[in-house]
């Protein structure tokens, strides 16, 4: 095994074998501030990706409705899509404490996809099918029922696969720089501050797993949500 061969010819101090990864890792899962630091870090994520969810699509739907708004935040979305994530830790470390840096950096690479893809859904709904539901006088509910929302739920869905990811990403580096207490990017910059490679390894290890089991739940939401509109809506999804 590569690993167990690396471990063999690096020293302790620039490197963890697997077996001493595994017994850092079953101390911390003993350790009652390890499961403190990963219930912080995923709270603090989650709340970052549903608040940014929520007002993207509150954001989008208003600005397809509303030109001069999208023309407004426009440029505020455009930076939000281009700013480097450890360019905006600085200032978020300003703007906020640094407690909430994972919150506000969730929030900062998820709110501009779910925006984009609320407001490209919805700007794809075919002309001509909203012109024959305005002459018929289809009542809105209808409309959005079996127009819009057929329409907008693909590309949700699919900005929901990345945005996961990358929430955990933006969150975890927020952490580092910012150094909340009780979180995870605390215990990996302590561990790399003491050269303490195991835990190190092991923390990284456990950051795995809990992004992966999040993105996992989420995503089996999203398959749940999207096979529930599959049997309501049928061929218009």
């Amino acid at each position: 095994m590569a690993w167990g061969g690396l471990a063999l010819y690096l020293p302790d101090v620039l490197f963890a074998g697997p077996v001493r990864t595994a017994r850092c890792l079953f101390a911390l899962l003993l350790s009652s501030d390890c499961w403190r630091s990963l219930a912080g870090t995923i709270g603090q994520i989650a709340a970052g990706f549903l608040l940014a969810f929520i007002g993207g699509l509150v954001l989008g739907a208003v600005c397809y409705r509303a030109a001069w708004i999208q023309s407004l935040l426009a440029p505020a979305v455009q930076i939000m899509k281009s700013v480097p994530v450890a360019c905006f830790v600085i200032v978020a470390l300003i703007w906020v404490p640094s407690s909430r840096v994972a919150v506000l950096l969730s929030a900062f690479v998820v709110f501009p996809l779910t925006y984009q893809s609320v407001f490209t859904g919805l700007s794809a709904v075919d002309r001509k099918l909203l012109e024959m539901a305005q002459v018929f006088r289809m009542p809105f509910r209808r409309r959005l029922r079996y127009l819009y929302i057929p329409q907008l739920v693909p590309f949700v869905l699919s900005s929901c696969r990345v945005s996961v990811g990358m929430c955990w990403k933006a969150g975890i580096a927020g952490e580092i720089i910012g150094l909340p207490e009780f979180s995870i990017g605390e215990q990996l910059y302590l561990a790399k501050l003491y050269l303490n490679m195991g835990d190190l390894f092991a923390w990284t290890l456990l950051l795995i797993a809990a992004s992966k089991g999040t993105e996992q739940l989420v995503l089996w939401g999203i398959d749940r949500a999207s096979a529930r509109l599959e049997a309501i809506y049928g061929n218009y999804f």
